[in-house]
């Protein structure tokens, strides 16, 4: 991985103490934040042993087919034309772990492609889609070729069958007994010929009321996704504003109910920076979108273990012209996407099949309070009487859609920083300035004047 430079933190709290001391975490996620190694504890708390599920971090993924200003290109054996990751790793300064790419169901595997991504250290995400009906997905020769052309790839593969199905756009939505049978017949070809497959279950995040009648079973889902996007209008009807709609609000259903069980993977997620129907730039909306989908992740929703960003202009697209998401047409957008998958719980590799990064040269320890230097450094909330030592990145956050809170950062009463924006909701924070011993932290969210939560807490300093 190849992220920001890490804060030192020299020595934390034994796991125990830290679960036992933390503040109640708030429903909105407010709480002060400081980024170090979780415990092993801490990471296990939040894993559910499901294949190519990291242990604790977040896949970093993507679209990129349709991105006309990627130029370097691969034409695969059914010859479609694919866009290397390389060239788009190079502008947003980050290797992803996972690409995902549309399938029609009835069509031949792209096996070179996926051998290719594979061979490249990628999970390679195929949205496998049903659009004549799922009366042709049958227990046939074209259905045990493709599991049996899958797990030839010896690549680890993430297979979203007709996602979305609980929307009527889609011609597999409206009988959830036969989805819930096409679903469950996939999933035994896999598992029969393709054990290098991990099968994805994956509702649009609205209308909510139908998903669970299409939930195939625990035994037949190794994920649960969900598909959501940030624009300024749904629907490019005025009528029907989003721009007071904050992202993690459509990611809330699916992750109250299934999380407990499954990993959860935002199988696509796009910001608007680029309005049809307003004809208009609209780039603040899309930087505090996406700062406040990719920001949430480690700090509310740590169940999260992948999230795919759909990188297209769909305005150059003639049977969907409505939002410009693409990240890479954007130099503001563009900036804060490398900044925040920058950050190292964002995963740019494949993990190995206990969960752990797969080039972290060191032993899987057992317990103790030293974290493992394999968990990716994250945002964990600060606990009473923490341990902090060298520099020490602190943060606030809070589920704000207006926009509008700023973060006050105090050390024993006196304002350090305050924070104007979701960009400056950080306080490099030196320890070394400060006499060793008891010291009080303090974050004070505020919106228009009005006081949303404090979150003071003491912690010691060990230089």
């Amino acid at each position: 991985m190849r992220g920001p430079a890490s804060p030192k933190i020299l020595s934390l709290l034994l796991a125990t103490a830290i679960s036992s001391s933390a503040l109640a975490q708030r429903a909105d996620g407010f709480a002060l934040y400081v980024d170090r190694h979780p415990t092993d504890a801490e990471a296990q708390a939040n894993f559910t042993n499901a294949k190519f599920e990291p242990r604790t971090g977040c896949y970093a993924g993507a679209f990129i087919d349709l991105d006309n200003t990627i130029l370097e290109t691969f034409k695969d054996s059914t010859g479609k034309v694919r866009r290397l990751p390389w060239a788009f790793e190079s502008v947003v300064g980050k290797t992803h772990a996972t690409y995902f790419y549309y399938m029609g169901y009835g069509r031949r595997l792209a096996s070179d492609w996926i051998t290719k991504l594979g061979q490249d250290g990628k999970i390679v995400h195929i949205a496998l889609e049903p659009n004549d009906g799922l009366n042709l997905v049958m227990d046939d020769a074209y259905l045990t070729t493709l599991a049996k052309e899958m797990g030839q790839t010896k690549t680890p593969i993430f297979l979203r069958f007709a996602s979305e199905m609980n929307g009527p756009w889609v011609k597999y939505h409206g009988n959830p007994k036969q989805y819930i049978e096409k679903f469950r017949l996939i999933a035994k070809k896999m598992r029969e010929f393709a054990p290098n497959v991990a099968m994805v279950w994956c509702p649009y995040a609205t209308p909510t009321n139908p998903i669970p009648s299409y939930y195939p079973g625990d035994e037949y889902v190794d994920w649960v996704g969900v598909n959501i996007y940030s624009v300024t209008f749904y629907n490019q009807d005025p009528r029907m504003s989003g721009k007071g709609v904050h992202p993690v609000e459509k990611l809330d259903y699916i992750y109250n109910r299934y999380a407990k069980k499954k990993p959860i993977m935002i199988g696509e997620y796009g910001a608007t920076h680029f309005s049809a129907l307003e004809n208009t730039s609209t780039t603040e909306f899309a930087k505090k979108s996406i700062m406040g989908m990719y920001e949430s992740l480690p700090r509310k929703y740590p169940r999260v273990k992948c999230i795919n960003y759909f990188n297209t202009n769909n305005l150059t697209l003639e049977h969907r012209k409505n939002n410009n998401y693409a990240v890479t047409q954007n130099p503001e957008v563009l900036n804060l996407y490398r900044r925040i998958i920058g950050q190292d719980y964002f995963l740019s590799q494949p993990t190995d099949n206990q969960g752990f990064l797969a080039d972290a040269a060191v032993q899987i320890p057992v317990s103790g309070e030293n974290p493992p230097s394999l968990y990716p450094l994250q945002p964990k909330p600060i606990v009473q009487k923490q341990e902090l030592s060298g520099i020490v990145r602190l943060s606030g956050w809070i589920e704000d859609p207006t926009g509008a809170a700023n973060m006050h950062f105090l050390i024993n009463d006196k304002k350090v920083h305050v924070g104007y924006t979701k960009d400056e909701w950080f306080y490099e924070f030196d320890t070394t300035q400060f006499t060793n011993g008891r010291l009080k932290l303090e974050l004070v969210a505020e919106r228009s004047g009005k006081t949303l939560g404090r979150y003071p807490i003491s912690v010691i300093i060990d230089n």
